[in-house]
């Protein structure tokens, strides 16, 4: 104290440096939001797709190891293996080609149907035909009963084809519109793992086996690992029984 009153200089500088000092401590500095880290759609679910397309969709309705860009329900297209179906493949740009041909397709069958109608023998035979006949060597009176028979039973079954196809429902391509993730396919592997896991160890009172269904968040590192700040793996939803939400964290 006396080296601070003989020192008014001294004094002053140590009293600035102890408000400045406060002053730093107290403020507190934060990035703005624009440098924070937000994850990419939170709630777009990850599912696998077998068909893909080059382009990104303009809105995705859920996130896939590849780009489809589809459309109606969501449910419809989407596969239990990245592996495409083999029992029916479609890559999504050949679909409009496939019904290109199924209309040339129809439109052939429709010409071979009127032609065949045209050489059956009953027929209407055309003016002009009947102004003009033509001579022609009769055939056999056998081998034209076979042909008509032919003729008739040809025209027959294509009428009944395209009957029968006429009143089928038309079926339409419909696939979700998906935008590519790179942890797609970890992620679809992970789940199927806790899947498993879940329904063999699944929680039982007493002699009897719990059943119910839950939503578990889960948020893993790249290495498979569980992170556990920031509240960690929790419950989001539960069928109300209490066994099965407080055994699904145990058994993960």
């Amino acid at each position: 104290m006396k080296l601070s009153f003989q020192n008014p200089g001294l004094s002053i500088a140590i009293t600035v440096s102890v408000l400045a000092h406060c002053v730093l401590l107290a403020v507190r500095f934060t990035a703005p939001d624009a440098f924070r880290f937000k994850p990419d759609d939170p709630g777009l679910e990850v599912i696998l797709v077998n068909a893909k397309h080059d382009k990104k969709p303009l809105k995705a309705d859920a996130l896939a190891q590849v780009n489809l860009d589809g459309g109606g329900n969501a449910d419809k297209g989407r596969a239990k293996s990245p592996l495409p179906d083999m029992r029916k493949t479609e890559d999504g740009d050949s679909i409009e080609a496939t019904k290109r041909r199924i209309a040339q397709l129809e439109a052939l069958q429709q010409r071979m149907l009127a032609q065949a109608i045209k050489r059956t023998p009953f027929s209407t035979p055309h003016a002009t035909d009947l102004a003009q006949p033509k001579e022609a060597p009769q055939p056999d009176g056998t081998d034209q009963r076979d042909s008509r028979k032919i003729i008739a039973r040809t025209v027959a079954e294509i009428s009944k084809e395209i009957e029968d196809y006429n009143k089928r429902p038309k079926k339409t391509q419909i696939t979700p519109s998906t935008r590519a993730v790179p942890y797609a396919m970890y992620y679809n592997a992970l789940r199927e793992k806790i899947q498993k896991l879940g329904t063999l160890n699944f929680p039982h009172h007493g002699s009897k086996q719990l059943y119910g269904e839950l939503l578990i968040y889960l948020p893993v590192y790249q290495d498979g690992t569980i992170y556990k700040k920031e509240g960690g793996m929790r419950v989001e939803y539960s069928s109300g029984v209490a066994g099965v939400g407080r055994g699904a964290p145990r058994i993960i």
